[in-house]
């Protein structure tokens, strides 16, 4: 017998439900997106150092909240991760399809210019 497992469509759907619930508990508790910090970053943790993810769970509560400014400069992966994460939600096979469909060149591309923006980005926020 095969062990159920999470799939992207599940995981997409689970993370939006998470960021609406976050937002409405925030909204209905007069807290700021900003103070918003359930996830504590392991990496920031050992090492003092924040990680190239530190502040999309605020940028995406932000974002459900409408706080565009806020949310931009939170994380403003959010405004990618967000769209990505509806689109696995209600339609997994055809986000998958269109993958599939983009030339391998042009996804390495795509691929290497967002770790190569998230880690810019990274720098120089370290800085």
């Amino acid at each position: 017998m095969r062990t159920p497992t999470f799939d992207t469509q599940c995981l997409a759907a689970l993370f939006l439900v998470a960021v609406v619930a976050v937002a409405a508990w925030t909204a209905l508790s007069g807290a700021a997106a900003g103070e918003v910090r359930l996830v504590p970053c392991p990496v920031h943790a050992v090492t003092g150092v924040a990680c190239p993810g530190c502040g999309m769970t605020r940028a995406c509560v932000a974002l459900a909240h409408g706080e565009v400014a806020s949310a931009w400069s939170f994380h403003p992966f959010a405004f990618l991760l967000v769209p990505l994460a509806l689109c696995f939600a209600v339609a997994p096979g055809g986000t998958r399809q269109m993958w599939a469909s983009v030339p391998d060149r042009v996804r390495t591309v795509v691929v290497t210019a967002g770790l190569v923006l998230c880690l810019g980005l990274w720098a120089t926020r370290a800085l």
